[in-house]
């Protein structure tokens, strides 16, 4: 059915019985017996049946354009509803992106107080060094080692700067912070007495900085089978230990960037003793040297 454009409750009825219809009425008519009022009777009551049909269809009409409106209405509402969802979970997670970015301060205990004694701090390089968990010599955390960051943080002779990235953020740092000393003594020249300090102050650091755990029991125990191996008790012991040390623990910084490391808990006395004839020979080479030297 054709698509009816105007409310058929609101259709006034023909006065079928006025002069404008007469010639119908006569055609109806024609040779029966029927009068003028009957054929208008008749006309009224077949308008009347048309009218009650088409109205049906206008009703049905109206309900079906309200179910189509209402299910367009709920399409667009559906649509305007995840649009706005979508935008609330884009801004969510830019907001997060941003929380991210933002400094972080921690929290401090309320009534504690500074301690009587306060911790020299290494050079940042040696910092940049242990966060990366790569190899740095232990006398970047002797006494001396700090002393020489100190200055060179107090000091504004070097005016070169670089740039360097912290979390997402660019920032200049001076390059000398990130440059190693030139003062460094390797750990295998450490005097005991230093490397017994520093070992100390190292393994603190690497708790600080958050060093795995199996990592520090690992390192402790190196450093304790270092200090309690009755090898120092021997002529060059000490100097046999140290050159232990230094070797081991490059090592395994070395076979840790290649995913390949031992224990470095383990202490491997064959190669202590290779080192010990190590340092025997190269001591008798010495003294043969200076002896023929004198003469």
């Amino acid at each position: 059915m054709a698509h009816i454009t105007s409310d058929l409750a609101l259709d006034i009825i023909p006065y079928f019985a006025s002069a404008t219809f007469q010639g119908i009425r006569d055609q109806i008519i024609g040779n029966t017996q029927a009068t003028h009022e009957e054929v208008a009777n008749e006309l009224i009551m077949g308008w009347q049946q048309d009218r009650d049909i088409r109205l049906a269809a206008w009703n049905l009409q109206v309900n079906e354009d309200a179910r189509l409106a209402a299910e367009a209405a709920h399409t667009e509402h559906e649509r305007r509803e995840q649009e706005r969802l979508l935008l609330e979970q884009e801004a969510e997670i830019e907001h997060c992106e941003a929380e991210k970015k933002k400094p972080k301060i921690n929290d401090f205990k309320t009534g504690a107080s500074v301690g009587n004694t306060l911790a020299h701090r290494p050079s940042q390089y040696a910092i940049h060094k242990l966060k990366s968990f790569e190899y740095v010599e232990l006398w970047y955390f002797s006494p001396d080692g700090c002393r020489e960051a100190a200055d060179k943080a107090k000091s504004s002779a070097d005016g070169t700067f670089g740039f360097t990235k912290v979390d997402d953020f660019v920032a200049l740092k001076t390059v000398a912070s990130f440059r190693p000393s030139r003062k460094v003594i390797q750990d295998h020249g450490l005097e005991w007495r230093q490397f017994n300090m520093v070992k100390n102050s190292f393994l603190v650091y690497i708790n600080k900085l958050n060093w795995p755990e199996k990592h520090q029991r690992a390192l402790t125990m190196f450093f304790m089978n270092i200090v309690s191996n009755p090898q120092q008790a021997e002529p060059f012991g000490e100097r046999v230990l140290l050159l232990y040390a230094a070797h081991v623990r490059r090592d395994w910084h070395d076979t840790l960037t290649l995913d390949n490391a031992f224990d470095i808990s383990v202490f491997n006395f064959t190669l202590l003793k290779n080192l010990a004839e190590e340092v025997w020979n190269k001591t008798k080479l010495e003294s043969l040297a200076e002896v023929r030297t004198s003469h």
